[in-house]
């Protein structure tokens, strides 16, 4: 997992792709401790929150994006 200052220096398609393998690695870790083979139960809240992070920095990219469009149009 990378810290906010790293993923605050990428780009939205790095974030989408960060995004994608996090959520592949929740449900393995969650198949795992369903079925018994895994005990690290306390990483998925990790995961939930590495994720939400993820996306809480993409949504201020996209959003210093669009408002730096709209000060162009005017």
């Amino acid at each position: 997992m990378l810290k906010l200052d790293e993923l605050k220096k990428m780009r939205i398609q790095d974030l989408d792709e960060e995004f994608d393998k996090t959520t592949k690695e929740l449900f393995k870790l969650k198949f795992e401790v369903n079925t018994g083979s895994e005990k690290g139960s306390h990483q998925i809240g990790n995961l939930k929150k590495y994720r939400a992070q993820i996306l809480t920095v993409k949504n201020q990219l996209v959003a210093e994006k669009e408002s730096k469009f709209d000060a162009q149009a005017k």
